[in-house]
């Protein structure tokens, strides 16, 4: 029988990938980001992941709506087409470190498909501009829009260090592994977003179920 099974459990085997400290502390805001673009490490540095929002095991909230380019659709009406991995991210407009993410992921979306899971992204951003962000990085996976972070405030990954500016409601770099049943059963939230797994952690973490 497969184990439900977190991040958190395997933190101390797995490193993350680690981009370029900014050169001024006050860099890490968004405005910083859109000029500074991120430099992936050669060599992963270990991280543990916080105890931040639902916990593996717990049932992820199936009425959290997300808006996409073909409607609405709840939480519940995305796991009817099978398990899901939500991979929260900041922005895809504005956050280098998480267009970085989004585009390495496309490599393994047809991995975890065969698998059994669907990869999404999920971010504050308007419709359009994930469209936009799809077409032009040909992503082979959905985006999922939370403008209202209503369903990032569900899963309890807010991360609360913006009070104002456009960074009010991004989540914290996040992927949430839930199975077709609506059961959390993999979870991973990094403290520092300009750490992300890699795609080998990912499918380890997924493998590991």
């Amino acid at each position: 029988m497969k184990r439900i099974i977190s991040l958190c459990a395997l933190a101390p085997a797995l490193a993350f990938a680690s981009c370029s400290e900014p050169k001024n502390p006050a860099d890490e805001g968004p405005e910083a980001s859109e000029v500074e673009s991120p430099v992936i490490s050669e060599e992963a540095a270990e991280i543990q992941t916080i105890d931040v929002g639902l916990a593996v095991g717990e049932t992820a909230p199936l009425q959290a709506n997300f808006a996409t380019g073909d409607g609405d659709q709840t939480l519940a009406t995305i796991l009817e087409d099978g398990a899901a991995i939500l991979v929260f991210t900041r922005s895809v407009e504005w956050c280098p470190f998480c267009q970085t993410q989004l585009k390495g992921i496309n490599a393994i979306a047809g991995d975890l498909e065969e698998r059994g899971y669907k990869l999404y992204g999920v971010s504050y951003d308007a419709v359009e501009s994930q469209d936009r962000f799809s077409k032009n990085q040909m992503l082979e996976y959905p985006m999922l829009s939370d403008e209202s972070s209503a369903a990032i405030d569900a899963f309890g990954l807010r991360d609360p260090q913006y009070t104002e500016g456009k960074a009010v409601g991004v989540p914290y770099a996040s992927v949430v592994v839930i199975d077709k049943d609506g059961k959390i059963t993999g979870k991973s939230v990094s403290g520092d977003f300009k750490k992300r797994p890699t795609n080998e952690q990912l499918l380890a973490i997924v493998d590991a179920i």
